[in-house]
Formats: C-alpha cells, sequence, structure tokens
C-alpha cells in the first residue's frame, strides 16, 4: 500500500485538529470576555467543559475499541462539535452558555485523544516516528495563532466564531478521507479492563503526573488573559501562541533525535523542573514581550512530558485497550486537573492576581517532581527485587 496518501491526509486532519485548538484555547477565553464574562465565569465554562469531556471520553474510548474503530468514532465527534459551535455563537445569556458548552466539549475533547491514539497505532504499523505525524497538529496550531492574532487585531474578536465554524467543516470533510488503524485480534475484556485500572502503580502514575499537568491546563487557560494584564493584545497573543507552539512542532519533530523510550520516567521528571522554572519566571514577568521569549519553553516542556507519559502507558497496554488507555491518561492526567485548574486558577487570577497563580503552579509542580522521584525509586527497588 501507498503510504504516502495515508500519513498525508493524517497529518492535514491534525493540522486543522491543532488550528483548531487554537481558537478554542487562546481566542476563546478572550471572546467571553470581550461579550463580558469576567475572569472566574470563563474558568468555569472551561471547567464545565472538562467536565463534559469526562463524560464523553470514555464513552467515545470504549466505543472505539468495542468496535474496532476510530475512524469512524472521529467523525462523529467532529460533527457533534461542529453543532456545539454554532449554539455557542448563538448565545449571550451565561446559563445557556455553559449548557451550550458542554454539549460542545462533549465531542470535542474526544477529537484529540482520538486522533492521537490512530497516529500512534498507525506510526507502530508502518515503522513511522509518532513524532513526525504528531508535530503536524503543533504546526497547525502555531501558523493559525500567528494568523489569527493579525486577523482579530484587525477585525475584533467578535467574529471569532467564522474561523472556528469553517475549520470544523473542513476537519469533517478530511475526517471522511482517514483510513483505519489494524486492532488487536482478541475482544476487549472488560473485568480485565477493570482490574488494570485498579493497578496501584498506574493510579500512582497518573496520580503524581498530575500535579504537573494541572499547571500546564492552568497556563492553557490563563496565559492570554495574563498577556493581556500586562499590557498585550490580540497581536501579541498570536505571536504567544506561535512561538510556544513552534517549539512544541520542533520537539516533536526532533523526537527521534533526542527521546529514548527505555526510561521514560526519567523525561517525565527533567520536564517537571523545566515547568517549574518557567513558572517561577513568568510570575516575576511584567513584560509582554519579555512573557514572549519565555514561551519558547512551552513546547520544549511539553513534549518531553507527553512523550514519556505515553511510552510509559503504552508499554502497559495491550493493543485492543489502547483508545481506552489513551482516554484515561487524558481524563485522569489532563481531564480532572483542568476542571481543577480551571475552578481554581480564575479564582486565585481574580482574587490575587496572575503572579501569584504562577507561582501556585511551580509549588504544585515541584509536588509533582518529588512524588515522581518516590514513584521512580519505588519502580526501580520492586523490579530488583523480581530479579
Amino acid at each position: 500500500m501507498n503510504q504516502k496518501p495515508l500519513f498525508w491526509n493524517l497529518k492535514g486532519f491534525l493540522f486543522l485538529v491543532g488550528s483548531m485548538n487554537t481558537f478554542v484555547i487562546s481566542y476563546l477565553p478572550l471572546y467571553f470576555k470581550n461579550l463580558g464574562l469576567t475572569t472566574s465565569e470563563i474558568g468555569m465554562f472551561l471547567a464545565l467543559g472538562t467536565f463534559a469531556g469526562l463524560i464523553g471520553q470514555p464513552f467515545w474510548g470504549l466505543i472505539s475499541d468495542k468496535y474496532k474503530t476510530v475512524k469512524k468514532i472521529v467523525i462523529v465527534v467532529v460533527l457533534g462539535s461542529i453543532l456545539g459551535l454554532v449554539w455557542i455563537f448563538q448565545l449571550s445569556h451565561i446559563g445557556w452558555i455553559f449548557v451550550a458548552g458542554s454539549f460542545f466539549f462533549l465531542f470535542y475533547n474526544a477529537i484529540f485523544p482520538l486522533s492521537e491514539n490512530l497516529t500512534k497505532r498507525l506510526a507502530d504499523q508502518n515503522g513511522v516516528s509518532f513524532g513526525s505525524i504528531r508535530s503536524w497538529a503543533a504546526i497547525g496550531f502555531a501558523l493559525i495563532s500567528l494568523i489569527s492574532g493579525f486577523l482579530f487585531a484587525k477585525i475584533g474578536i467578535q467574529y471569532l466564531a467564522y474561523p472556528m465554524i469553517f475549520i470544523g467543516i473542513l476537519l469533517f470533510l478530511l475526517s471522511l478521507r482517514l483510513k483505519d488503524a489494524k486492532t488487536g485480534t482478541e475482544k476487549m475484556d472488560f473485568k480485565k479492563m477493570g482490574a488494570f485500572f485498579k493497578n496501584p502503580t498506574l493510579l500512582l502514575f497518573f496520580f503524581v503526573v498530575s500535579f504537573i499537568t494541572l499547571t500546564h491546563r492552568m497556563n492553557d487557560s490563563f496565559i492570554s488573559l495574563y498577556l493581556f494584564d500586562i499590557g498585550g493584545d490580540e497581536t501579541l497573543v498570536g505571536w504567544l501562541w506561535f512561538i510556544g507552539v513552534s517549539s512544541e512542532a520542533i520537539m516533536f519533530l526532533t523526537a527521534t533525535l533526542w527521546f529514548r523510550p527505555q526510561k521514560p520516567i526519567h523525561y517525565i521528571i527533567l520536564a517537571g523542573f523545566l515547568y517549574m522554572g518557567r513558572w517561577i519566571v513568568i510570575g516575576f514577568i511584567s513584560n509582554p514581550f519579555i512573557l514572549l521569549i519565555v514561551q519558547s519553553l512551552h513546547g520544549v516542556c511539553y513534549v518531553i512530558l507527553f512523550m514519556g507519559a505515553i511510552e510509559y502507558l503504552y508499554k502497559r497496554l495491550p493493543v485492543e485497550m489502547q483508545a481506552t488507555g489513551h482516554m484515561a491518561f487524558m481524563i485522569i492526567v489532563f481531564g480532572v486537573t483542568g476542571i481543577i485548574g480551571n475552578f481554581a486558577g480564575g479564582f486565585v487570577f481574580d482574587t490575587y492576581g496572575g503572579s501569584t497563580l504562577y507561582f501556585l503552579m511551580a509549588a504544585s509542580t515541584f509536588m509533582g517532581i518529588a512524588g515522581l522521584v518516590y514513584f521512580n525509586v519505588k519502580k526501580v527497588r520492586s523490579a530488583g527485587m523480581g530479579e
């Protein structure tokens, strides 16, 4: 089979997923701020969306594993996301915005983990670097961030609906051209899966990593607002995310040069130290242009963390449970922390300011580092006793 159409369709789809993430992460909070919502209300909207994702993600993951298809589920969640967007942009009352937002995130939050699962499977089955394909989502995020910054500075953030719905339609059309990956030959055993996720070692891993990913989610939600608070504008928001996600794309593209899968926990610990230093520096920043410079660490921190965590997770999962396992990882490590981070982050930001929020994020990251060091020492000792 000619692999070029297979991977170019997938790369194009990931490019558009990254583009849509640009609007959801970078500009949707600014749209609601322009609409009159407070930072706390915006945090609540994002937290409710994450909660809806906690319901949707395991459901779509289970359906994907049960029927042994990722492509068809991707098509469904893309369609649901488009409907949710159309609904959101018809509204101005905060109550209905929360309802429509929850509907949107019920579908939308499943797109990225499903597409990552499809990418991981196809990459492994065809002997291709996962990072080299996954980088296209970062490329899409970066380019659209930069273009959107200039666009909204000219026309205003109130026109956000048009590019978001347009990208959504393109996503749907390209999802029809995706190829499904081969799945495991065994049927999914729900009892086996339940026992696996009761594994205390895995749960401890999820718990300690969450102290770091909590801060990542907080930053995603509030850094655009923080940039505005220290004197930035829509154009600088575009540059902020262009710089951050460009570094992410570079890290994914070069993953074969620096990532070694033998000791994934070591990479996560390294990412933790980088995150902690980054949050401390940002807490002292009062110049938006300095914040742009520090943002170059965004991709470095995230990709090192992500590659280490996914490698560790997939080593412990049989093929027929990987979509569900990937969803569980996203739910526990990014979903639950997203709810906590958005509620707490919005309150801290409104009450004590952005600097205090980032110093608290540094403290949380330190706790995660300490937990990971303990986890790794415990794992090494257990392996030694097993020998």
